[in-house]
């Protein structure tokens, strides 16, 4: 029996760039587990430098897709974007009034380049007042209030008056556009009013925030049924978006709202690797026992280095790799994600200083295997421990890659020190490259 997707319909402007508009919406849409739809209003000439046309459709265009849409698809949720004039606010209204859906307006006034999406702001407003949602930022909402861009002194208050002034359900007041080393947005509703936090991300990519944002904060309130915990995953996923961005383009490139869902589909395969590196060991086990050192040892691993953002993203093993009294090795299941191990640190002290690798393994130092990684072509750099900083405990595995990026190593090793035991730690990108270098030490 086939899956039955419900639809979400998009209604808005579409981006020649592909970084907002109609088809973002339908990517994100789809991505969250709903059958995409789209209702065109305009087509842009844009890139990622600016608008630099518009053509927008007629009222009986606009009106046409709808319906076409609707004689065909169940829709269960509506999301709007840039509507160009009077006579589309006007279809939109007609063709969504019997319908008692919810319904998220972008109150998409500006593009990113100041270019004017709106034809008659006038009309436009007729689309806010009594939409089920709103997402405005600090620029539009001021506009709403007061007919003109103002400096938010009271987010709180900004976000209580609109939710009034428009009867909406929910206001989401977004906090982009306000100074600050976080970015803060209010949900306010009849009964309450919330805040939400996130690190301020600083890029260039940030084209297509506004259409991410408001298309998956309808899908995860269809989904979960909260509009608090909407905007927070939402918001999560516009941040990781940002944080990643498609880099495309010379001006304000998009953000890429398909990172979370990337990120858990490579988390399923580490997790396989993890399972495929504890075979090895098993195939290994007698020799295996010599490699380990008394604090024993743990392999860390990650999704793809260039979206990895922190220990969230790099998995070891939570019991470590532990040799037993009797000369067999225990691989201390299960592998989890974000555990502060040395060797998640170090790891994710290389990958930030853009070393490409995604696996790490600490060992027992041996002269030996100093000499066979050397001489099977290894990168080898000597770490003195009477020279690291006294800059206290937690510090350590940053120093050593550094001391390892400066000198472009893949193997690193120190002699210890009173109360620190010798040790070799190394790393490569691909879980069976660290099995090849470990087979070096092995065979």
């Amino acid at each position: 029996m086939s899956r039955h997707l419900y639809s979400l319909l998009s209604i808005a402007g579409f981006d020649s760039g592909n970084g907002a508009g109609v088809e973002t919406d339908i990517k994100v849409f789809d991505l969250l587990g709903f059958h995409g739809v789209g209702a065109i209003t305009a087509i842009t000439s844009q890139n990622t430098t600016g608008v630099k046309k518009i053509y927008p459709l007629t009222g009986e265009q606009l009106r046409e897709q709808i319906r076409t849409i609707f004689e065909d698809f169940e829709v269960i949720g509506v999301k709007t974007g840039m509507v160009y004039n009077s006579e589309q606010v006007k279809v939109i209204k007609d063709e969504l009034r019997d319908k008692n859906l919810p319904i998220v307006v972008d109150p998409v006034i500006f593009a990113k380049d100041g270019t004017s999406l709106i034809d008659e702001p006038k009309s436009f407003i007729e689309l806010i007042k009594g939409a089920f949602a709103i997402t405005p930022n600090a620029d539009e909402a001021t506009i709403l209030i007061k007919g003109r861009k103002e400096e938010v002194k009271n987010q709180r208050e900004l976000c209580t008056d609109l939710l009034n002034k428009y009867d909406n359900n929910y206001v989401v007041l977004k906090g982009g556009h306000i100074p600050g080393d976080k970015s803060k947005d209010v949900l306010c509703w009849k009964e309450g009013i919330t805040e939400f936090y996130l690190p301020r991300r600083l890029s260039k990519d940030t084209h297509g925030t506004g259409s991410v944002f408001a298309s998956a904060l309808l899908a995860y309130y269809l989904k979960v049924g909260n509009m608090i915990e909407a905007v927070s995953k939402a918001k999560l996923l516009v941040y990781e978006g940002i944080s990643h961005g498609i880099n495309a383009g010379r001006g304000i490139g998009p953000i890429d709202p398909s990172v979370q869902l990337r990120k858990e589909a490579m988390k399923f395969k580490v997790m396989e690797d993890m399972r495929r590196f504890s075979h090895f060991i098993n195939q290994y086990n007698n020799n295996f026992y010599h490699l380990i050192p008394e604090v024993q040892s743990n392999l860390a691993h990650s999704i793809e280095p260039e979206l990895v953002d922190d220990l969230n993203d790099i998995a070891t093993f939570e019991g470590r790799i532990i040799k037993e009294w009797n000369g067999n090795v225990r691989v201390g299941f299960p592998s989890v994600f974000g555990y502060p191990t040395h060797t998640a640190r170090l790891l994710l002290g290389l990958i930030k200083r853009g070393v490409k690798c995604d696996s790490l393994i600490n060992v027992r130092f041996d002269e030996r295997y100093v000499k066979a990684l050397m001489d099977n072509g290894y990168r080898v750099i000597e770490i003195d421990r009477e020279k690291e900083p006294t800059w206290g405990e937690g510090k350590t595995m940053e120093w050593i890659a550094e001391l390892s990026y400066r000198e472009n190593a893949t193997v690193a090793f120190d002699r210890g020190m009173k109360g620190k035991e010798a040790m070799i730690r190394i790393w490569s990108y691909g879980i069976y490259d660290i099995i090849k270098a470990l087979k070096v030490l092995l065979d």
